[in-house]
């Protein structure tokens, strides 16, 4: 459910038990979008305890399977007797243990990607609002988050995502992140959005209030002080 102020389907920060927009920190009904702080938990947490249980799985299974080689082989040491309970006792501790292993790690695998997922989307979301750049300290701020999570998410999109995302310099030495897109990003009531380098954006296809289409050039954000920003 797209944000009622800044028209975008970003995630929801709960501060307390009151929602805010990622990108434009007003308040939200609960509910109404995904939670960034939730975001890929429970499989994570299902994850955990898969690891657990395989775990048990396997160390109490084989040592059940070695009691009962050595219990019957010390009774009946030439009628292997302890093998023939103990092995099929190990096998089955090796297929379920580590059957829950293999489900809990691809388990924990989709909980990380979809925890990335959530926070790109933000940051996206966040820099439009912000006129295409971010800083580390403003991304943490408003997202509540790590300062060191928020760092390494940032620079992992820089390096991996060169085309959308950029690390720069300003005058005064500090890094900021520049957020482009390659292509127009559909805006959920027809506006379509586009990040330059510059930090501009341009706005094309915008409904007007009575209707009509309106066609604008590439301009900064709040470069028209005649007419408030959207957002």
């Amino acid at each position: 459910m797209p944000c009622p102020h800044c028209h975008q389907d970003a995630p929801v920060v709960y501060k307390g038990v009151f929602a805010f927009c990622s990108a434009c920190s007003q308040a939200r009904a609960p509910f109404s979008g995904k939670a960034l702080a939730l975001a890929g938990q429970p499989s994570k947490l299902g994850s955990r305890v898969g690891r657990a249980l395989g775990s048990l799985v396997l160390l109490l299974g084989l040592l059940l399977a070695a009691v009962l080689i050595l219990c019957f082989q010390l009774l009946w040491p030439a009628a292997h007797i302890g093998y023939a309970f103990g092995l099929p006792v190990a096998l089955v501790a090796l297929v379920l243990g580590g059957s829950l292993l293999f489900a809990s790690r691809r388990l924990g695998r989709a909980g990380s990607q979809a925890e990335r997922q959530a926070r790109v989307e933000a940051f996206y979301a966040l820099a439009v609002n912000r006129g295409g750049t971010l800083t580390v300290t403003d991304a943490a701020r408003s997202l509540q988050l790590e300062v060191g999570h928020v760092s390494s998410l940032l620079d992992d999109l820089a390096r991996t995502e060169p085309e959308h995302v950029s690390l720069e310099l300003d005058e005064g030495g500090q890094t900021f992140y520049v957020f482009a897109r390659a292509g127009l990003r559909p805006h959920p009531f027809g506006a379509k959005y586009r990040v330059s380098a510059e930090g501009k954006v341009r706005v094309a296809d915008v409904l007007g209030v009575d209707g009509p289409r309106q066609e604008l050039d590439d301009e900064p954000i709040g470069a028209r002080p005649d007419r408030p920003n959207r957002r």
